[in-house]
């Protein structure tokens, strides 16, 4: 009998509970059962599918903001696909690897660079041009190690190459001069560029540098304690136009005597060709 009654009171007590359960659940508040996890992941793809698809315009927009902030080392992919929010692998849909967003970043800070229109003759052409890339790099100081490498070949750079070749072939220098007169105003730019734009930190160890030079006996370096009051007595941008200065007029006195006046071989040929009419 003791069997039969504990199986009667089983039953009763299932019952009880299928009842409370039933109350609850007409009552609007059914009972809380966690997710399942494919429940979760479809929950997961319909918020990615809600967003704007992902493009590389959008890419290299994320990736140009933390090179800026933290510089080309700070850069990582999956860093990258986390200000996206997006899985880092779909990233790969629209980069190769992380050396083709470094070069994709790149283009975008070259096309930031505007051409300017020419005016005066060609040492001021050259004034105008490298004034507009100082500015163009440094907006971006810390992407200077990534315009020197394969981005430079990219549409923006080669527009700019284009008109600075261009300028110094029409000034009269041959295609070798007109070369090394662009490989010195490169150079130029881009380690000025280097230095300027460095971290307080760097900026730090050239004021204890100076501090230092300043301090050197000037029995055995005379020069240098000479030179030392002078150094970082100009800002930045005049500095910036004297050493352009400098270099210009460097190049032009590689000039063909009989160029240096600033007439153009082009010029000059449509003198010719307006005689002969």
């Amino acid at each position: 009998m003791y069997y039969y009654h504990t199986l009667y009171e089983s039953a009763r007590g299932n019952r009880a509970k299928r009842s409370e359960v039933v109350a609850d659940s007409q009552a609007g508040s059914p009972p809380q059962v966690p997710p399942p996890p494919w429940a979760l992941e479809r929950r997961r793809r319909r918020n990615r599918a809600a967003r704007a698809p992902l493009n590389r315009a959008q890419i290299v927009e994320a990736g140009l903001r933390i090179v800026d902030a933290d510089g080309a080392d700070g850069l990582s992919l999956r860093r990258l696909a986390d200000a996206l929010g997006v899985a880092p692998m779909s990233i790969y849909w629209h980069v190769r690897d992380k050396a083709e967003l470094f070069e994709l970043i790149g283009h975008a800070v070259y096309a930031e660079i505007e051409i300017p229109p020419a005016r005066g003759d060609w040492r001021e052409q050259l004034r105008d041009i490298h004034r507009s890339m100082l500015a163009g790099v440094l907006r971006h100081p810390n992407t200077v190690d990534i315009l020197i490498g394969r981005a430079r070949y990219g549409a923006g750079g080669l527009g700019l190459f284009e008109r600075i070749i261009t300028i110094l072939l029409e000034a009269g220098f041959s295609p070798e001069a007109a070369f090394d007169a662009y490989s010195s105003l490169y150079l130029f730019t881009l380690g000025f560029t280097a230095t300027s734009g460095r971290s307080p930190e760097f900026r730090e160890i050239q004021r204890e540098g100076l501090e230092y030079m300043r301090s050197l006996p000037e029995d055995r370096f005379p020069s240098i304690r000479a030179v030392a009051p002078m150094i970082g007595r100009r800002p930045p941008a005049e500095q910036f136009e004297l050493a352009l200065d400098v270099v210009i007029e460097g190049i032009a006195a590689r000039l063909p005597r009989d160029e240096r006046s600033g007439r153009t071989v082009a010029a000059r040929g449509r003198r010719s060709r307006s005689r002969v009419t």
